[in-house]
């Protein structure tokens, strides 16, 4: 008979080694301080402990949004990344060096191999999530924030450097009426959000597709409706050498009297696929309606009509509120109330805590096939903040309606034709001084008969 092989009995060795690695794991030095090397311990700890106080100082003093508007920039996107990746590297060192130290004689045993696979893999793991959000976001902005798709003839024109965090910040935020059986791309959607970084408040005012005669701020004025003035640009080059979206911007600056510092664009595709991205939104429906000509994407048949009450609406549904006009009590103008609250509820939805967190990067990637603006990047951790501190109670709604402007039927259609002076003085009470509080203008509330107002 063969004598039995009797391995040696390696798990108090192994846990030792396991113990050791675990804590170099959690944060480098700690094993080798474990081990009782403690020249070495300082060495891999001291780094540790400064880089993990600079993130315990970054996510007590800045926002979470803040944080990732500012890692959104390039250069401080990359240098995150290389310390992710240095980190890991550091990690790995250290509980490899904490788990092989000398001073402990002995054959690993098949435990001890296991867990100290496991170990990598839960360094390794990580490292490795937090670099594939981190390139995504990284693409995302690339594609979002160029303005390439627009054919604007410069999208780094210096306007990101000539405002500081005291400045009110004015976005148009236009939405295209970009469909297979429409002849042009018309703007159908077209709000000023005015952000006050001192004040802490926002000012959303819509306007009506339907203007007509709006000044172009060259001395000029556009005869024909606003909503065709993007395309009609974009199609006469020689008239407008800067481009549909800049001639937008420069038409609505002038209507307002306000500046326009950025844009940014989201086609009704856009919409719905980036509402159904975030699960849907909640609206609440004040007054129920019924649209019996509706039809749009998603809606073949005409007809679409909502109850009152609160609806989750997914982004066919969510684009159906936001466009329906011809119901009874319905017109432009309630229709850019409820324009305003789905965009208001599409913000509650995605800075919702933590929901998005795993669909983070699918969303990013879709967000960049979809939306397009000028905004530059060095200007986000400014928007974020301000965006992440108003509240709900902070934002002030108001839509560019009767009397400010005057109903008429002309060669273009039903038309409204704007009372320059009044429409000017909504707008400055809208977005006065930062720090200023805004005077709201009367809107009327979504899906409500619209109520007089009297003439500012």
């Amino acid at each position: 008979m063969h004598a039995r092989r009797i391995r040696p009995d390696t798990g108090h060795l192994d846990r030792r080694r396991l113990t050791a690695a675990g804590l170099s794991a959690v944060l480098p030095g700690l094993g080798q301080l474990f081990n009782g090397r403690r020249q070495l311990g300082l060495i891999f700890l001291i780094p540790s402990l400064v880089l993990l106080a600079v993130a315990v100082i970054l996510v007590i003093t800045q926002s979470p949004a803040r944080l990732a508007a500012w890692m959104a920039n390039p250069s401080v996107l990359g240098t995150v990344l290389t310390l992710n990746l240095l980190l890991m590297i550091w990690r790995v060192v250290a509980a490899g060096q904490a788990f092989l130290d000398t001073r402990w004689h002995g054959a690993t045993g098949r435990a001890g191999i296991i867990g100290m696979v496991l170990i990598m893999v839960l360094i390794v793991l990580p490292h490795g999530v937090a670099y594939r959000y981190g390139t995504a976001l990284g693409d995302t902005f690339a594609k979002v924030f160029s303005g390439a798709t627009l054919g604007l003839t410069s999208t780094d024109d210096g306007r990101g450097d000539q405002f500081d965090e005291s400045q009110r910040i004015n976005v148009l935020l236009i939405g295209v009426d970009k469909l297979p059986w429409r002849t042009a791309t018309l703007t159908d959607a077209m709000m000023v959000v005015s952000m006050d970084p001192v004040g802490k408040t926002v000012s959303i005012l819509s306007l009506p597709r339907d203007l007509i005669g709006v000044p172009l701020g060259n001395g000029d004025n556009y005869g024909p409706k606003l909503n065709s003035l993007m395309s009609y640009a974009d199609r006469h080059p020689d008239e407008f050498p800067e481009g549909g979206v800049a001639a937008l911007e420069h038409a609505v600056s002038a209507l307002l009297d306000v500046p326009i510092h950025y844009y940014a664009r989201l086609d009704f595709y856009g919409f719905v696929d980036i509402v159904n991205a975030v699960g849907g939104v909640d609206i609440k429906v004040a007054e129920g309606f019924s649209d019996p000509l509706y039809t749009s994407f998603g809606h073949p048949k005409p007809g679409w009509s909502i109850k009152a009450g609160t609806h989750h609406l997914d982004g066919i549904n969510a684009l159906a509120y936001a466009r329906a006009r011809k119901a009874l009590g319905e017109s432009d103008f309630t229709r850019a109330a409820r324009q305003q609250q789905v965009l208001l509820a599409l913000r509650d939805q995605v800075t919702k805590d933590g929901s998005l967190l795993w669909k983070l990067p699918d969303l990013l990637e879709l967000a960049g096939n979809l939306v397009t603006t000028d905004v530059p990047v060095s200007r986000l951790p400014t928007l974020a903040a301000i965006a992440d501190e108003i509240g709900d109670d902070a934002i002030v709604r108001s839509v560019v309606r009767h009397p400010l402007v005057k109903s008429k039927s002309t060669q273009y259609g039903s038309s409204l034709i704007p009372n320059l002076k009044a429409i000017r003085k909504v707008a400055h009470d809208l977005f006065p001084a930062p720090g200023v509080e805004p005077i709201p203008w009367p809107t009327p509330e979504p899906t409500a008969t619209p109520k007089a107002s009297a003439t500012p």
